[in-house]
Parts: structure tokens; C-alpha cells; sequence
């Protein structure tokens, strides 16, 4: 009981994982994709199948370990119940167990001596035959089943139940030594019992030999050992005693063979007892045989006779009786009958693997030689009569022989065709079948043939027809011509499938090629139409195959026939032609729509205004009513425009069929693609015309604001909800049980995520791409779906709707209106505005944001309409509320900064041409970057409408578009920025500069001094030398630059006095760079007498000195003094230009003002004077034109 709980646990338990496993992979992958998942997962599966029969194959055989021990174990405790005594079974148990046994011991005693082929190192003997003599002959044999000598080992052929072999012990032997399992069998014989002398009587001993023989599946050579009772021991010297017979020797030749043996042992025993009259043994001996020769062979003869298919008895040998107990003389035995055993061999009987295999394999070989011979004939034969077809072809005298010889090779073609496509006849396929090389070698000569007599008599009949064509007058179109036009359209068509094998048509060129084929032949004219079909019809069917069969085409003959096709057919059947008939067949059947048909029952004074209009034939009620239906029917009619006979498109026949199949609904779809291209270009010309109007005042904005808000009047709403409406042409409607579907599959299958999904069309029709962005924006703020199929799009706008920007403009219009109605509405508007400036959040600014957004999710394609209809209504009304703050911020600008720049700069170098110098100190409190007087104001007070990218002020793109920053004030902040970051990078103003001399011609010593600092060159070796500007110490200031030429003395003429000393001095140097951080300083006076005046900055926004440029610039002042020597430095900065940019500061003015004001709508003027803008094919149009439109 408790094995089979343990037994039924283990399955359970196997088969509780087998299912979880199944259920897991049922629940993760869909049916659908079980065999794509198989497919994936291939070599995964195929492991862990190997690794559970791998532990199947280790549990079952645990089963019956287990099985055996808890049978052990019962047994041991006497639980177990008794067992009725069988004694056949119990026998035949403990023989198994006994042979098995014997077989263990025997291998391991011969693996003992060798380790490899320990089976084949010792002869092998079955001894059988009387059981009592085996034992009183070799009583260790009988006991063991074996035993191994030097050379030979003796195995006991046994005797089972019934005096039978013992047929286990024989499996036993056989698997030891499957190869050769005996050697010889020895059939040992009691002396002293008579011998049966009938045949019948020898049945039982053959039959034991043929069962030894079936069981080891191996005739072995038969050996008879006589054991005779003699009263003499043999001596040692004795020989082996006994004789060999022929194979199959019959009773005579056996007495023959015994009475020879006999002789010689006569003549022995005499021998012997001449030498010692007490050896008798071989005398005994001689008595003994002499009465056993007639038994002997007549019984050896029975046996014989029953041995038909086995080596049969080798020989006859005898021993005494009891043994001698001699053991060399048993050896000697032993060794002569292995010697002879190993000589004579056996061989193989039954169903041998081997003699199976054996057999198969000639049987094989056997028959592929005969089909091999079969197939030789039979291709040879073929071959014969093909090569036989070739030469008559190519010898043929006329044309009537030549065409029915190119018909018998082409017979031979198709033979070989159907052979090579439905397998060749089973006696030509063993292996010398070349039907495929032979093919491909009589394409040839059919080829050459076919030229001349097919071909070339088809172009020729061809091409005069198109000639005749071509000369067709197209004037008057009659029956007649049109008759004469189809049959051209065929004959053109047949001309190019020629020329193109590609697009033949079999079953169209089959009928027509004989009408065009015509050859002076002396044939009958039913043979001659009897020909001409089946070797056209069999050119035809080919051609496809053969593109080198194409022939050369006339291009003269081919433009000529199509346009005289085509002025037969008609104008050609174009895309563009068709589109513009329907199109043009709407007519004025459905009414233009007008910006107040789009707001019926609102009014848009005072809003928006448009002068432009969208034609009827582009609205949804004209799609429903008429354009539909119309595509429909021109594709279904159209055929001309698909005919590539007549339009020359390049395309494969297979091609050709498909779109002949699917013209009609490719025809359809360009014809629905092109109609809603323009239906959307025309509505977004429309829209984005639409303007909207000026507010001067705050009263004005706040009107416009409510009006557009209104749920019930709002024109906006209006022509929001007009523009969804025309945007859903040609969408698709879903039943509402397609819908319960959809919403059932997701509820119910939203787990599976991965799961492929079939691409579905888009619900908002062919007009989802282009009014995508308006219908998601309406059928948001209404709580519905967007119908588009962008997702990505849809979710990343999906906060934006109409109804939530109309919410905001009502929160904006109280705003405003709380301002408006306030005592002091300018101070409460720039208070508002302030905070706008500064960069605090306020709600004024987070509804331009809004309104941005929903511009900017419109899309490029709905700019005008985003920009009119949303965002200039919140920016006009912003403006309205920014233009008090402006005036206010420029004022203090203009007094906190402007007047205190030009008390502390005005009229001082290098803002003046004057001997004063500026404050370096006072400029730091200016420029300094953390602190200075600009940084924080701009900071302060500009902080959401201007932002510090780098080094740069940069107004900030979110900002209000109603504020204009004046171009001068934001080049002259970034000035003084780019100076202050380089100049106060340390806190304190100071540049650090190295400066090299540079030789020059006549110059013999230079001398460089600057606030104390010199630098000092007489023509040695130019080295870099650092300078700082200004200088550590305040009270050596200066610059001055002496030099000394090869005729003068010592010349001061470039000497400056001042903290700006070294500007000074740089004013008069031509600057040219060498790379971004070095440049090449040159002073030199001009040789003519003329006035150098410095180039003044014209405004803020234009320096005197570009910081930026490496371009040389010449020098602002001219160098003083009449020597024309040019005195060179090469000056190196840390960054920038060094003390260079200060250079932008000769003649700069600070602006007065941050912003320009303008008036409200002034930006829309040169938009409303203007004409409409064009419709997009035809700006397309222009750009090809010869004469570009003009750019807006």
C-alpha cells in the first residue's frame, strides 16, 4: 500500500506540474500565436523536453529499485505473503539467474588479462553432448559453465529442461561475443554405450546441434570426442588421438577416414611395445576404434545429413575413460581443436543482423546496377533521337522541311520540359538523367531557328501594320476607323509584348500571332495552319521565359501608333481629366460657404472678419450627395487610363495583372486622395484669411471677449463647431454593435497588451490628417473621442479644448473688467503688468500660454486660423493692460538708469572724444554682473519678459507678443554684458594680456610702457611678456611707445596720459587677428597729410567696434608723428579680445527707452490691405514657373 501511495503521489505530482505549465503558457499567449510562439521558443522547449525524459528515464527505473526493496524488506520481516510453490517457474528463474551469473564471472575474468577485445584473445569451445561424460571429462566446466586454459576457453553447452540446450545460457554467450560467439563445438560421446545405427536414431543429436546454431545465430565446425574405457593410461608422450573428415562426408568416406586412423595406430602400438611391452595404451587403443568404425561412421553420416547449411562434423578425436588425469595431454587436445577451429572458421546463419544487412546492401547494389543499365539505354536513347532532331534542323533544304523538323525538336523540347517540371520516368532517374543540361543546350538551336523562320516574318507583318497605322487619317471617325483602331490597338499590343517578353500574354498572342505569320512555303494550307498554331502557340507560351527572344522595337513606329490611337479612343483618360469632370459636373448645385453661413444665427461685427469663401463643390454635402458617388462610377468605367499600351508604363506582366485587378479601386482611392487634398487646402485658405479686429481700448477688448465666450451667441463656437462638421466628410460611421464589440473586447481583453493588432483605418476619415487638430480640439471640450490616429499627438494635447480656453478668456474678460472698473484703472493695470515683467505667475499670463498652445497643436496647416481666432484675441486684450506699464518702465529706466549713466559718463573718453577719462570704478558699479546697477534692474523689473542665456539677454519666447523691445536697448545691454563678463571676471575691472614684439624694418629699439609695466626689444630673441591693464598700482598711469631708427634718435610721439592711456593708444592701431585669441597690433603714421576722422557708432544698436569680428579694422585715430615705420606688437588675450572691446565704447549712447509702443491692430494692417493668400497646388504651381512669385 504504501508503494502504491508513493507511486501515485509521484504521478500526481508529475502531472500537476505538466498542467501548470500548460495553463501558464494558454493564459500568457493567445491560440492565435501558439505556433509562432512554438516557432520563437523552438530550442527552450526542445531542452527542457530532453531535461523531463531525462529525469523520466531516472524515476522509472527508481520505481522498480524501490519496488525490489520493499519486497526485500517484506520478505525480511515475514510479512510477506506466501507464494504457491511453482517448480517450473522457481527452475527456471535460478536457470536464468545461473547463466546470467556465469556470464558476469567470465567477464570479468577475461577482462582480467586484457582490457579491449578480451572476448576474441582465447578460443572459444562448446562442449556438449552426454551430460555424464562432460562431467567425468571436464567436471569444472559442468559445475561453472566455463573454463579457461592458456589458450582455449571451454564453455558448457548445458542441457535444459527435456535434454534441450540450455538456450539462456546461449543468449548468455552470444552477447559476449556477438561477432564470432563459438569457435568450434565439441560433441562428446560415451565410449562404452553403443551407438544407434539407424538415421532416425540420430535426429535427437542433430537437432540439439541446429538449436545451438539458430540460438548463436553462427554455424560452428562439429568435433566428436569418443571417450573410451581402456585399462591403460596414456602416456605423455602420447599425440592427440583422432582424425579429420571432409565437409559433408558421407559414411564411406568416414570409414575410409577412421580405418586409415586405425592403421596407423596399429603400426604405432607395434612400435611401442618393441620398445616398451608395458605401453598398450595405443594398442588398446587400436582394439577399441577397430570395433567402433562402422557405428561411428554411420552415425557421423546421420548427423551430416541433417546439417545441411552448417559446417557439419570437422572431425573425430578420442580420449580414454576414466581420464588419463593427464593435464598436458588435455591441453594438447584442446590446442590441436582450436588450431583447426580457427582454420576451418565459421559462418553466419539465420537472421544474422549482419547476413541482413549484408543482403540488403547487395540487393540494393543490385538493383541500382540494373536501373543504372536500364536508365543508360533509355537517356542514350533519348539523347540519339534528340541529337537526330538538331541535325535535321540545321540540314533541312527548304522551308516546309525546316519547319516540320523545328516542330519534331520542339516536341523533343516539351518532352524534356515536362520531364524537368513532373519528374522524369522512374528507369531514366538512376543517376545518368541530364533532362535539365539538355534542355538548356536545345534551347539553342531552337532559338536560332525560331528567329528566322517564327519571328522575324511576325515583325516584319507587325510593323508594316503599324506603318499602315500611323498613316490613318484621325479627322472623320467612322465605324470603319474604329474598327481599323481596335485591331491597331491589338496589333501594338502584340508588338510591344514582343519586345518585351516580360508582358506577354499567352492567351492573347496565341490566336493573333498565326494571322500575323506569313512565309513562302510548298505546304499544304492545312498543314501550313496546323504548324503555324502549335509553333507560335508554343513560341507564345515561352516567350515570358526567354527575355532574350525579345525583338528590336521601332520607338517611331510605337509614339506613332499610340497617338493615333489616342485621337481615335479619345483624349487620354487621365487622373487629372477625370477629377476635373467631377468636379466640374457639381456645378452650382451646392452653395458657396461664406464666413455668416458658417455663423448663422451669430454675429461676427466687431470679431472676426473674412472676405474669402470655400466653393460648394468642396463641402461635406456636396461629398454625400454627389462627389462619392461619382468617384465611384468613374472608377468603375475608367479604362484607359490603366491601358499601358497606351500610356508606355514601365511594368512586369505579373505587375500588369494586379493592377488590372485593382485599377478601379487605385483609381479610386487617387480620385478620393486628390478631391479631400483640396477640400482641406481650400477650408484652411478659408480659415486662416480670417482676421480678427482691433480693440484700441480696454472697454473694446473686454466686449470682444465676451462676446466670444458666450455658450449661446459665440460666433467662435459657431464656426468651431461648422468647421468639425465639414472636417467629418467621408468618415466613417460605427453601428452601435460594432461599438458594444469594441468596448466588450476591451474590457475583457485589456490584459493582453501585446497582442498584435489589425491596422484598422483612421474613424475620422481621409480628412483625419489635415482637420485631425480641430476635431480633436472640439470634440475634447464637448467630452468626446478625438477621431484621429495619432494617439501620441492626441495624448500629449489632451488638456487642450475648446470649451477650456473659452473658460479662461471669461476668467481673463473679469479680470479685465474688475481693472476697468477699479478708481485707478492705470495704476491697477500696471501693477498687473509688473507682475508680468517681473516673472510672477499671474492668470493673465498662464491664458496666453493657453491660447499658445492651442495655436501651436493646430498645427503649421491652421497657423493663420490659431493665431487670429485665439491668440490675438487674448493679446490685444493684454495690450490694452501692458501699454500703461511700458510708458511706466521706460520712465524708470530712464530715471533710475539713464540719468545716472550720463551724469557719471557724459563727456568723458571713450565715451567722448575728450581729454577726461571715464571711471573705471564707476563703470564696475554699472556693468558689474552681480549687483551692477543694469543686471539688477533688468532683474528686478524685467525679470519675466527678458532672460540671461550665457552672456546674452534674450527676450523670453513666452512672453507676451504685444511687447516690443526697442532693437538699440538690447544691442546695448549685450554690449556692456560681454565687456562686463570679461572685464570684472575677478570682481575688480582688469584685463590680462601678453604682449610680443615683432621685428621691423629700419627699427633698431623699442621700447613699450604701459602703467608702469615695460617692455623692452633691441632685435634679440621675441619673447611673451604679461601685462595687466589697469595696472596694480593707481599711481603709475600711462602708455607710451618709443623707438629708436637707424638715422634718428629716441621719438615720444606715441605718449597718452590717463587711466584710458592704453586705450587711447589702441584707438590708433591697426588691429588684425591672427587667430580667436591673438592679434596683430601695427602703429604707423601716414605718410600723406589727411584727416583721419573716427568712426562713430550711428546708434546703440551700431558700434564704432565690432567685439565680435576677426576681420583687420583699421585704425580709429591716425598715429601722431611723420615716421612712417610700422611698430608691431602681437598681443594675446586670456578671452575675448581683451582690452580691444572697450574699443565699442568710443561714441556709445545708453538707450532712453526698453519698449517701442504701437498701436493695437497695427500689426494685421499690411495682413488686411493684402490680397488672399494663393491655394497651395498653385504655389507649388509658381515655384516651377519661369517667373517666381514675389516673396510676402
Amino acid at each position: 500500500m504504501t508503494l502504491k501511495k508513493h507511486i501515485v503521489g509521484r504521478c500526481l505530482i508529475a502531472g500537476a506540474i505538466i498542467a501548470i505549465l500548460a495553463g501558464v503558457i494558454l493564459f500568457t499567449v493567445d491560440t492565435k500565436d501558439l505556433a509562432a510562439w512554438v516557432t520563437r521558443y523552438r530550442q527552450i522547449i526542445v531542452w527542457t523536453t530532453v531535461l523531463i525524459a531525462g529525469a523520466l528515464a531516472y524515476v522509472l527505473p527508481r520505481r522498480r529499485q524501490i519496488q525490489l526493496a520493499v519486497q526485500q524488506a517484506s520478505r525480511e520481516q515475514g510479512i510477506e505473503p506466501p507464494v504457491p510453490a511453482d517448480k517450473v517457474t522457481q527452475e527456471a528463474e535460478q536457470s536464468a539467474a545461473r547463466a546470467v551469473g556465469w556470464a558476469k564471472d567470465l567477464r570479468f575474468q577475461l577482462q582480467q588479462s586484457r582490457r579491449f577485445r578480451w572476448a576474441y584473445t582465447h578460443t572459444w569451445l562448446l562442449v556438449t553432448g552426454d551430460a555424464p561424460t562432460v562431467r567425468r571429462l571436464l567436471p569444472e566446466v559442468a559445475e561453472r559453465g566455463w573454463l579457461i586454459t592458456d589458450d582455449v576457453v571451454l564453455l558448457w553447452g548445458g542441457a535444459g529442461t527435456e535434454g534441450q540446450p540450455d538456450e539462456l545460457w546461449l543468449r548468455q554467450i552470444r552477447r559476449l561475443r556477438r561477432a564470432r560467439p563459438i569457435d568450434a563445438m565439441v560433441l562428446a560421446l560415451d565410449g562404452t554405450a553403443p551407438l544407434p545405427d539407424t538415421a532416425r536414431s540420430t535426429t535427437g543429436w542433430a537437432m540439439n546441434l541446429v538449436r545451438i546454431m539458430n540460438t548463436l545465430h553462427w554455424s560452428a565446425p562439429v568435433y566428436v570426442l569418443d571417450q573410451a574405457e581402456l585399462s591403460a593410461r596414456a602416456p605423455i608422450t602420447t599425440p592427440v588421438i583422432g582424425c579429420e573428415l571432409p565437409n559433408a562426408a558421407d559414411a564411406h568416406a568416414i570409414g575410409t577416414a577412421l580405418g586409415g586412423l586405425n592403421i596407423r595406430l596399429t603400426n604405432l602400438g607395434i612400435a611401442q611395445i618393441g620398445r616398451d611391452d608395458s605401453d598398450r595404451y595405443t594398442g588398446l587403443m587400436s582394439e577399441y576404434l577397430d570395433g567402433r568404425i562402422a557405428a561411428l561412421s554411420n552415425w557421423i553420416a546421420g548427423i551430416n545429413s541433417r546439417l545441411r547449411r552448417a559446417v557439419g562434423v570437422r572431425g573425430v578425436f578420442f580420449t580414454t575413460h576414466p581420464p588419463a588425469g593427464n593435464k598436458e595431454l588435455d591441453a594438447a587436445l584442446w590446442h590441436y581443436l582450436a588450431t583447426d577451429a580457427l582454420r576451418t572458421g565459421g559462418h553466419r546463419i539465420g537472421l544474422h543482423p549482419v547476413t541482413v544487412f549484408s543482403t540488403a546492401t547487395f540487393a540494393a547494389i543490385a538493383l541500382w546496377t540494373t536501373g543504372l543499365l536500364l536508365s543508360t539505354a533509355t537517356n542514350t536513347h533519348d539523347l540519339v533521337l534528340t541529337r537526330e532532331a538538331v541535325r535535321n534542323l540545321n540540314t533541312a533544304q527548304d522551308v516546309a522541311a525546316r519547319l516540320r523538323n523545328l516542330l519534331a525538336l520542339q516536341q523533343r523540347i516539351a518532352l524534356y520540359e515536362d520531364r524537368v517540371q513532373h519528374h522524369a520516368p522512374l528507369l531514366t532517374r538512376f543517376g545518368l538523367n541530364h533532362d535539365a543540361q539538355t534542355l538548356a543546350a536545345v534551347w539553342k538551336p531552337y532559338s536560332r531557328a525560331a528567329r528566322d523562320t517564327l519571328i522575324a516574318p511576325v515583325q516584319q507583318n507587325l510593323e508594316a501594320q503599324l506603318v499602315d497605322l500611323n498613316q490613318m487619317q484621325t479627322t472623320q471617325l467612322d465605324n470603319q476607323t474604329s474598327q481599323l483602331a481596335q485591331d491597331g490597338h491589338k496589333t501594338l499590343k502584340t508588338y510591344l509584348m514582343m519586345s518585351e517578353p516580360a508582358r506577354a500574354d499567352p492567351s492573347f498572342m496565341t490566336p493573333l500571332l498565326p494571322h500575323y505569320w506569313s512565309i513562302a512555303a510548298d505546304l499544304p494550307p492545312g498543314e501550313k495552319l496546323d504548324l503555324s498554331q502549335r509553333l507560335l502557340g508554343f513560341y507564345a507560351d515561352h516567350l515570358k521565359q526567354h527575355p532574350e527572344w525579345r525583338v528590336d522595337a521601332r520607338d517611331d513606329l510605337i509614339n506613332g501608333s499610340r497617338q493615333t490611337l489616342l485621337a481615335v479612343i479619345g483624349v487620354k483618360n487621365s487622373e487629372d481629366t477625370i477629377y476635373q469632370d467631377i468636379v466640374a459636373s457639381v456645378g452650382r448645385k451646392y452653395p458657396d460657404q461664406t464666413l455668416a453661413s458658417l455663423t448663422a444665427g451669430t454675429d461676427t461685427r466687431g470679431l472676426f472678419r473674412t472676405s474669402a469663401s470655400v466653393p460648394g463643390v468642396f463641402t461635406r454635402e456636396a461629398w454625400e450627395g454627389t462627389i462619392a458617388q461619382a468617384i465611384d462610377d468613374a472608377a468603375k468605367h475608367n479604362g484607359t487610363a490603366s491601358d499601358w499600351v497606351l500610356t508606355g508604363a514601365s511594368t512586369t506582366s505579373g505587375t500588369q495583372q494586379t493592377q488590372t485587378a485593382s485599377s478601379s479601386e487605385a483609381l479610386k482611392a487617387a480620385l478620393t486622395s486628390h478631391y479631400f487634398a483640396d477640400y482641406a487646402e481650400h477650408w484652411q485658405a478659408f480659415m486662416n484669411t480670417i482676421q480678427w479686429e482691433s480693440a484700441p481700448s480696454m472697454p473694446a477688448a473686454i466686449g470682444q471677449l465676451k462676446a466670444m465666450a458666450d455658450a449661446r451667441q459665440s460666433p467662435l463656437i459657431a464656426l468651431m463647431k461648422s468647421l468639425e462638421y465639414q472636417g467629418g466628410a467621408g468618415a466613417q460611421k460605427t453601428s452601435l454593435s460594432d461599438t458594444l464589440v469594441t468596448k466588450a473586447q476591451n474590457i475583457f481583453g485589456g490584459g493582453k497588451t501585446d497582442e498584435p493588432q489589425a491596422v484598422r483605418p483612421d474613424p475620422a476619415g481621409p480628412l483625419g490628417p489635415s482637420f485631425g487638430p480641430v476635431l480633436r480640439l472640439v470634440a475634447q471640450g464637448t467630452g468626446g473621442d478625438a477621431p484621429s490616429s495619432g494617439n501620441k499627438t492626441t495624448a500629449s494635447y489632451s488638456d487642450l479644448s475648446l470649451q477650456r480656453y473659452l473658460e479662461r478668456v471669461t476668467t481673463l474678460r473679469l479680470r479685465l473688467q474688475q481693472i476697468g472698473d477699479s478708481p485707478d484703472a492705470d495704476a491697477q493695470a500696471r501693477q498687473v503688468a509688473q507682475t508680468l515683467f517681473q516673472g510672477k505667475g499671474s492668470e493673465l499670463a498662464d491664458t496666453q500660454s493657453y491660447a499658445r498652445l492651442i495655436a501651436a497643436s493646430l498645427g503649421a496647416q491652421w497657423a493663420g486660423m490659431g493665431d487670429a481666432l485665439f491668440v490675438r484675441p487674448v493679446a490685444q486684450a493684454l495690450q490694452t493692460v501692458l501699454q500703461p506699464a511700458q510708458a511706466s518702465l521706460n520712465e524708470a529706466w530712464q530715471q533710475s538708469i539713464v540719468s545716472a549713466w550720463s551724469r557719471s559718463f557724459a563727456g568723458r573718453y571713450p565715451f567722448a572724444s575728450t581729454a577726461n577719462d571715464a571711471s573705471l570704478p564707476e563703470l564696475a558699479r554699472f556693468l558689474r554682473p552681480q549687483g551692477g546697477l543694469i543686471s539688477a534692474f533688468l532683474a528686478s523689473q524685467l525679470a519675466g519678459v527678458l532672460e540671461l542665456q550665457g552672456d546674452q539677454w534674450m527676450p523670453v519666447t513666452t512672453a507676451t507678443s504685444s511687447l516690443v523691445f526697442d532693437p538699440s536697448f538690447l544691442t546695448a545691454i549685450n554690449t556692456l554684458q560681454r565687456i562686463a563678463g570679461h572685464l570684472l571676471v575677478q570682481g575688480e575691472p582688469q584685463y590680462r594680456v601678453e604682449f610680443k614684439p615683432v621685428p621691423s624694418p629700419g627699427i633698431t629699439d623699442t621700447l613699450l610702457t604701459v602703467d608702469g609695466q615695460k617692455l623692452h626689444y633691441f632685435n634679440q630673441q621675441e619673447t611673451w611678456q604679461p601685462m595687466n591693464w589697469p595696472s596694480n598700482d593707481p599711481q603709475r598711469t600711462g602708455t607710451r611707445l618709443e623707438w629708436q631708427t637707424e638715422k634718428a634718435g629716441t621719438n615720444r610721439s606715441l605718449e597718452f596720459d590717463g587711466r584710458w592711456a592704453f586705450v587711447r593708444m589702441l584707438e590708433r592701431a591697426r588691429v588684425e587677428p591672427v587667430d580667436s585669441a591673438t592679434y596683430m597690433l601695427t602703429w604707423q603714421a601716414s605718410p600723406f597729410v589727411r584727416e583721419i576722422r573716427p568712426a562713430a557708432a550711428k546708434s546703440a544698436s551700431d558700434p564704432a567696434y565690432d567685439i565680435d569680428t576677426l576681420i583687420a579694422q583699421e585704425p580709429g585715430k591716425p598715429a601722431l608723428g611723420s615716421d612712417t615705420h610700422a611698430l608691431g606688437y602681437m598681443m594675446r588675450t586670456d578671452v575675448g579680445k581683451g582690452p580691444l572691446e572697450l574699443l565699442a565704447l568710443k561714441g556709445f549712447v545708453l538707450p532712453s527707452r526698453i519698449f517701442v509702443s504701437r498701436s493695437p491692430g497695427a500689426a494685421n494692417l499690411a495682413k488686411d490691405n493684402g490680397p488672399p493668400p494663393l491655394p497651395k497646388a498653385e504655389l507649388e504651381a509658381g515655384k516651377r514657373a519661369a517667373t517666381p512669385l514675389p516673396q510676402s
